[in-house]
């Protein structure tokens, strides 16, 4: 097959920080190559020195020019940018012979799918997006859930990983439920792993030799960083445990990773390290080189996902890889990627108490907290490995004939 996959052109591939879509795709293409297809990635030029071509691991990356807007607010300069970036891609296109066009931003499948039919008959779409399953909606969820229900409609098929939320996506988006077909994700099983060399990680975080509870992702209400803060303040002022520090990495923002801007939540989740006391305890790391990522999940004792609102995050299954536990809420997939009381543990979201409890029992128990680790590893072997998840995907490929 000659399959063609898209980012949004924001971040560039190979991701050195952030980047979850991003490493979802280039670690999709990696492994459709091994199979024997024939792959194009298309991203865009970062620097006047980007090549128009370059083989990464197998898979061909065509950079194309792209303009971002930068003008309006940051929903609408992303909004028109995706347009603009759609006609780039669809000028590439328009003399290649592919099979699928796989797209994971909404707006950008519904550009491409209106400036050229022949690209529709082709076009699946993969939807990474988080707002279904808020609570509530404001006016800018609710357009992006419009325009999600339009390119769902639209394309050939829909893939999520989450089979909750393809429900509600049929539901929604009022399509047939064999247009929406749900494939979990899976990661490198070699580049995470519990045997990876840390060197000086711990040392150049400032860690000593304390344990070491980790949090990945960005630094925003959806992901719940504040109950790891109050959690932390339980843990460390009232269970009096001293030798363990919280390492927070991420940036403050999606789109803005490699500037870390400070929003209002960051300087929220900040002042509650101030008000307990935790300034030697909570360290914010900002964004982090993959390299540098992939360590510290060896080195960490606990990966913990606070999150509210999560879809199918990639965190806990690069950590579980990494022989660690995971503590997450119950939201998303992670009940099920988490299998309660053997690969870590599963607590209600916004509840500090009980993500406080369950870090103090791990740190208590170390032969408890290896073996879970263990049983973890495991678990993504069997289950969630990159080569499992390509082939999943080729079998949905096929299909559109």
């Amino acid at each position: 097959m000659n399959i063609v996959l898209v980012t949004g052109g924001w971040v560039r591939i190979p991701p050195q920080e952030g980047g979850g879509v991003e490493v979802y795709l280039l670690n999709l293409a990696q492994q459709i190559v091994k199979f024997g297809h024939d792959v194009s990635l298309i991203d865009g030029k970062y620097t006047k020195d980007d090549p128009d071509m370059e083989i990464i691991n197998g898979v061909k990356v065509i950079r194309l020019e792209s303009f971002k807007i930068n003008w309006f607010s940051h929903d609408l300069n992303f909004l028109l940018s995706q347009i603009i970036w759609a006609q780039k891609i669809k000028s590439w296109l328009k003399d290649k012979n592919c099979d699928v066009i796989y797209v994971c931003v909404p707006i950008l499948g519904l550009a491409l799918s209106i400036f050229s039919k022949r690209i529709k008959k082709r076009l699946i779409y993969s939807s990474h997006s988080l707002r279904r399953d808020k609570a509530s909606y404001s006016f800018i969820d609710k357009i992006a859930v419009f325009l999600e229900n339009q390119i769902v409609k639209i394309a050939k098929l829909t893939i999520i990983a989450n089979g909750i939320t393809a429900e509600k996506i049929v539901k929604q988006a009022k399509v047939d439920a064999n247009r929406v077909k749900v494939v979990t994700i899976g990661i490198d099983t070699e580049q995470y792993h519990p045997d990876n060399l840390i060197g000086n990680i711990k040392e150049k975080y400032e860690l000593g030799n304390d344990n070491v509870v980790l949090f990945v992702g960005r630094i925003c209400a959806d992901k719940g960083v504040e109950y790891l803060i109050k959690a932390a303040d339980i843990v460390v002022n009232h269970y009096g445990k001293h030798d363990v520090h919280f390492l927070v990495v991420g940036p403050s923002e999606q789109f803005n990773i490699h500037k870390n801007t400070i929003s209002n939540y960051w300087q929220k989740v900040n002042q509650l390290v101030d008000d307990y006391m935790l300034q030697n305890k909570v360290i914010f790391t900002g964004s982090v080189p993959v390299d540098d990522k992939i360590k510290l999940y060896t080195a960490c004792d606990i990966l913990v996902v606070p999150s509210i609102v999560d879809l199918d995050p990639r965190v806990p299954i690069e950590a579980m890889a990494s022989g660690k536990p995971v503590i997450g809420t119950n939201v998303g997939t992670m009940p099920r990627r988490i299998k309660d009381g053997q690969s870590g543990f599963i607590v209600e979201p916004a509840d500090e108490k009980q993500l406080a409890d369950k870090i103090i029992y791990l740190l208590e128990n170390t032969e408890e907290r290896k073996k879970m680790g263990v049983f973890a590893r495991k678990t993504v072997e069997e289950n969630y490995s990159a080569g499992q998840m390509a082939s999943r995907m080729l079998e949905v490929f096929k299909s559109i004939g």
